[in-house]
């Protein structure tokens, strides 16, 4: 083992799935951005932590909703989830709505939903905004908790268990992603 520069540390947990983070402005604007610090906190509720950078437009959205959404991108999709993040990726849009429509992305924004969706990923879920946690640092926490999800019906069965090799977009740092390979099961003990 070597040193490593603890500025970096965050690149040991990679990679992570990059998730699309869903949310609406207090004036009714729909955003989309990836956001990979998420994961799952409790399975009784259904309740996930994301983190989320406080200088984005995203942070000022969840401080001020009440709901978001969360979509599992495939590794085919990375261009168009590579626009999303304009503001990291260097791309430039004048509104949200305009990156949303240059992304390529089949994306679903529907009044029944809390913040748009990506259509055709693995999956989604919409969140109910439980709580922010405040801690000192350059991204603010947030909780939320399931209200509804869907499935790709390819990829999964009714009970959400994967029915063929899945393969999520996922960040190594940067600009560099992967995907999942091979999956393997084993055996419960008794």
């Amino acid at each position: 083992m070597r040193p490593g520069n603890l500025r970096k540390a965050h690149r040991l947990l990679a990679p992570r799935v990059a998730y699309l983070i869903g949310t609406r402005s207090i004036r009714g604007e729909s955003n989309l951005i990836p956001v990979s610090n998420v994961t799952s906190i409790s399975t009784d509720p259904q309740l996930i932590a994301l983190a989320v950078f406080r200088k984005w437009a995203t942070f000022e959205n969840l401080v001020n909703t009440s709901a978001f959404t969360l979509s599992v991108p495939k590794v085919e999709q990375l261009p168009g989830v590579w626009q999303l993040g304009a503001r990291y990726s260097r791309f430039r849009f004048e509104s949200a709505a305009e990156k949303l429509m240059a992304s390529g992305l089949s994306i679903l924004d529907s009044d029944d939903l809390p913040a748009p969706v990506l259509e055709d990923g693995l999956g989604w879920l919409a969140c109910r905004m439980l709580q922010q946690v405040d801690v000192d640092g350059d991204h603010g926490v947030f909780i939320g908790e399931v209200i509804r999800v869907a499935f790709d019906g390819r990829s999964f069965d009714s009970e959400g268990m994967p029915t063929t090799p899945l393969h999520p977009l996922m960040q190594v740092t940067g600009n560099s992603f992967t995907t999942s390979g091979e999956t393997t099961s084993i055996e419960y003990g008794e």
